[in-house]
C-alpha cells in the first residue's frame, strides 16, 4: 500500500469514526431527550397520588385524543397526548368501548386502557358487603376475608386521610383515625388487583354521595358540624337494632346535650374497650377515654363507627319528646323502653336485670 493509499485509507476511517461517534451521540441525546419528556409527562406513582373515584362517560365514536381529553378534565391523567402515545404503543388506540365507566385517580394509565377497552365486560370483581356500624377494623378485616388487600395495607392506607381529594374531608377535626365514620356501608364491587387506596376511596365517595346538600344544609339549620353529625349518627347505628328507634334514640341524645347531661351510651364505652360486650360491669363505665360518655359530657371526639344512611337521617332528624333514657326490653327484637325520669328508668333496669 503507498503513500497515497494510506492517506486515503486513514481520511475514509476518520469519517467513519466521526460518523459512528455521531450516531451515538445522537442515541444517548435522544434516549435522554426521551427520558426527560416521558418524566414531564408520565403519570405519578399510584402510591404518590391523591385517590379519588371518578364517574366518566365516554361518547360513542369518541377517538383516542377526545378520549384522552376527557380523562385529563377529569383529572384522571397528567398528560392527554402521553396517553394517546401510550395508547399506540400497547395497541389500544382505536379499542375503546362508550359508555360510563367508574375511574380512579391511583390507577395507572394501563390499567385504565383495560377497562375502558373491555366495556360492559370488565374485569371480574369482587362482591364486598360493609354491614352498617362497622369500624374501621372490622372493614380491614373483611377486607382481608374477601381476598382484597392484607389488613395493615388497609389501615395504612386508612390512615392518612390527606391522600384522598374529597371536599368534605376538609371538615373532619385533626385526630386519629379521622376516616372513622366516613367509610360508608354499602355492598361494593371491587376490581380483583384493586389497591387498599381504591377500595377506601370508593367508600368515601359512596359518603359524598349520600351526604347530599339537603343534609348539609340540615345540620347547618341544626347548628352543628357534619363531623358532630356523624358522631352522634354512629352512636345511633351501634344502639338501635330496629329502624323505628333510630329517630327516638336521637333524640334522647338532643335531650340530654340541651340539659347537659353525661350521654352515658354504653356503646362508646364498647368503642373504648375494643371489643363487643354482652354486658358492661361498672369497672367498665370508669375506663379512661375521652370517648367514655359515662366520664365525660357532650359528644365523644369523633364517630365511634360508620353509619348508614338510616341513622344519619334520624341524627338529622331527630323525633321531638321528652324522654332522656334508654334501656333494652327485648333481647331478641332489640327494642328499647323510653323514660322521661331516672326513677322511671331504673325500675326499667331493674326489670331487664331480673331476666339474669
Amino acid at each position: 500500500m503507498n503513500k497515497k493509499q494510506s492517506l486515503f485509507l486513514l481520511k475514509a476511517m476518520t469519517k467513519v469514526g466521526i460518523w459512528i461517534g455521531t450516531l451515538v451521540l445522537i442515541y444517548i441525546i435522544g434516549k435522554w431527550a426521551f427520558t426527560f419528556a416521558y418524566q414531564a409527562v408520565r403519570q405519578p406513582a399510584p402510591k404518590d397520588r391523591i385517590a379519588k373515584e371518578v364517574t366518566v362517560e365516554i361518547p360513542k365514536g369518541a377517538t383516542t385524543k377526545e378520549i384522552a381529553t376527557l380523562l385529563q378534565e377529569n383529572g384522571l391523567i397528567h398528560n392527554a397526548l402521553w396517553f394517546q402515545i401510550e395508547s399506540r404503543l400497547n395497541n389500544y388506540d382505536g379499542t375503546f368501548r362508550y359508555g360510563k365507566f367508574i375511574l380512579n385517580t391511583t390507577m395507572d394509565q394501563e390499567q385504565m386502557m383495560k377497562i375502558l377497552q373491555a366495556g360492559g365486560e370488565q374485569e371480574k370483581g369482587i362482591k364486598l358487603v360493609i354491614p352498617e356500624g362497622f369500624a374501621i377494623q372490622d372493614i380491614a378485616k373483611r377486607v382481608e376475608q374477601e381476598g382484597l388487600v392484607k389488613t395493615d395495607e388497609f389501615l395504612e392506607a386508612v390512615a392518612d386521610a390527606d391522600n384522598y381529594g374529597y371536599d368534605f374531608i376538609h371538615q373532619i377535626p385533626d385526630r386519629n383515625q379521622r376516616l372513622e365514620g366516613y367509610l360508608f356501608p354499602a355492598t361494593y364491587e371491587i376490581r380483583e388487583k384493586a389497591t387498599a387506596k381504591e377500595i377506601v376511596s370508593k367508600m368515601l365517595n359512596k359518603f359524598e354521595q349520600v351526604y347530599s346538600s339537603e343534609y348539609q344544609q340540615r345540620a347547618a339549620a341544626l347548628g352543628y358540624s357534619m363531623d358532630e353529625i356523624i358522631t352522634i349518627a354512629s352512636i345511633i347505628e351501634k344502639e338501635a337494632r330496629l329502624d323505628e328507634e333510630r329517630p327516638k334514640i336521637a333524640g334522647v341524645i338532643y335531650n340530654r346535650l340541651e340539659k347537659d347531661m353525661k350521654l352515658q351510651m354504653c356503646s362508646t364505652v364498647i368503642f373504648v374497650l375494643g371489643k363487643p360486650k354482652a354486658r358492661l360491669l361498672y369497672k367498665d363505665l370508669e375506663v379512661e377515654s375521652p370517648y367514655n360518655t359515662y366520664l365525660y359530657e357532650d359528644l365523644p371526639p369523633g364517630p365511634i363507627a360508620n353509619p348508614g344512611e338510616a341513622s344519619i337521617r334520624a341524627a338529622l332528624y331527630p323525633e321531638e319528646h321528652e324522654y332522656l333514657y334508654f334501656v333494652v326490653q327485648d333481647e331478641e327484637t332489640g327494642q328499647h323502653y323510653f323514660s322521661t325520669s331516672g326513677e322511671e328508668h331504673e325500675q326499667a333496669k331493674k326489670k331487664y336485670n331480673q331476666k339474669f
